[in-house]
Order: C-alpha cells, then structure tokens, then sequence
C-alpha cells in the first residue's frame, strides 16, 4: 500500500470562523421601549383618556391646601418677573407651549437614557414636577411617569400657565428643609415676605432657580462654588432666551451675594 505524505503548506484547513456574543437586551432598555410607546400613544392618541385618569388622581383638597397654607405661599404677582423667568427658563423653557407634556423633551429624555444605559433623565416639564410633588412619590418608575404626565394634563385644563407657575414655585424643594419660595428666599437671603421678595435680584434669583435639579449639590451654604458655576448657567440660558440682555447677565454675575448662614 502506498502512502502519500502531506506537508504542511499542502493542508487548506478549514477557515476559523469567529462568533459574536449576542448579548441579551438589558431590562432598562426594555423600560425605554416600553415607556417611548406608552408616551407616543398616551400623548397623541387619548389625551382624554388621560385627562380623566389624571382627574381621578387629583386631590383637590391637596390643592386647596397649599394656597390655604400660612407657611409662607406667596403670589406669583409679588414676585419680580425676572425671578420665575429663570426657573422657566432652566426648568421648562417651553412650559408657556406645550400642554403639561413636552413630547421633544422626553425624546431628548430616552435618547439620553438609551446612551447613559441608565434612567438619567425624565423629561418632566414643570406642570409634570408640580403634578409629582403634590400627589405621587419620587419613584424612578413606568407607572408613576404614567400618573405624572396624566395629572399635568388635568392641571393645564383646570388652571391657567400663571396658576400653575405660582403654585410650583410654592411648593418645590429647595434644599435644608425650605419648601416654596418664600421660605427659600428667607432662608437665603433673608427676602421671604411679600414685600421683601420683590427685592431678590438677577443673580439671587438665579441661585434659587438652580436649585431644583439638585438642592443639597448647588446650596451656596454647602457648596459656593458649585452654586456660581450654576448661577452661571442659569445666567447663561436666560441670555441665549434673550430674557436677559448680556449687559443685564454680566451685571447679575459681578453681583456680591450675601447668603445668610443658618
């Protein structure tokens, strides 16, 4: 019998294929997806049925409650104009639009979520902030931005953009324990009545408008340079709105802030 030897270089082995791992989709972006098509369909579809859900959950008692309240309320008509122009301005710069849900907001929201890997932002409007700080809970769930957009909806029906402003501003948190306004600008600035809030400046104003997104990180008491840096863009996007002229910006940034040590 003949044997026939291969070499090496004879032999055309068979191509090494290389497979990819196919990772499973993670549960946040199942969220996502879910929450993008609930917020398409809730938003464009059946903003009556969202309006009675939303009616459902308001307790009007709450509402009646907060404008009763002795604990410092303060009118949205005593307050300088440029003062809830700043929180429109960083919060909700197209809150005098948009029905309670601003649909570009929360795409710009699952977009960021979706790069994040994470929930890093809601997109809630301001209408959607005063819907969550009076009747539901602080919970980072499907459910519960559901209610919230829902009640925002009900809110822009029975009340006017100024009601819903001054009742915001009322009841926000503000870091070291101050809810409202008014009970923050006393604690700040020692300006917390009516006829002393009315005296809050440019750059006052944009301190406690920076304070929402993160109270206890931007407290000038706590943190002085995190709250200029803020300041500062508060500043800034009051500016690119042409709220404020840049001489009217400079003029709020060379300001000496005297904030009152608890």
């Amino acid at each position: 019998m003949n044997h026939v030897t291969l070499t090496t270089n004879e032999i055309n082995p068979l191509p090494r294929v290389e497979t990819k791992r196919i990772r499973p989709v993670g549960n946040w972006k199942k969220w996502i997806a879910v929450l993008s098509l609930c917020i398409i369909c809730l938003t464009y579809l059946v903003p009556s049925l969202m309006t009675t859900a939303g009616s459902a959950w308001i307790d009007d008692s709450r509402l009646q409650a907060l404008k009763d309240s002795s604990s410092g309320y303060i009118p949205i008509e005593e307050m300088p104009e440029h003062l809830w122009k700043a929180f429109v301005a960083i919060e909700d710069h197209r809150f005098m639009q948009h029905g309670g849900v601003d649909p570009a907001a929360l795409a710009r929201a699952v977009w960021i979520d979706l790069q994040e890997g994470a929930y890093v932002q809601g997109g809630s409007t301001i209408t959607m902030q005063l819907a969550r700080n009076l009747f539901l809970t602080q919970d980072k769930t499907m459910w519960r931005k559901m209610k919230e957009m829902a009640i925002a909806m009900e809110l822009e029906r029975r009340y006017t953009k100024q009601e819903i402003l001054e009742m915001y501003l009322n009841v926000i948190y503000f870091g070291h324990g101050q809810y409202g306004i008014g009970n923050a600008a006393q604690f700040y600035f020692g300006k917390g009545n009516s006829q002393a809030i009315d005296t809050l400046t440019v750059g006052e104003s944009a301190i406690l408008a920076s304070l929402p997104k993160a109270p206890e990180a931007y407290s000038p008491v706590k943190h002085s340079e995190k709250a200029m840096a803020r300041q500062n863009l508060v500043l800034e996007r009051m500016t690119e709105l042409k709220i404020l002229s840049q001489q009217e910006k400079e003029k709020a940034l060379a300001e000496k802030i005297q904030v009152r040590q608890p």
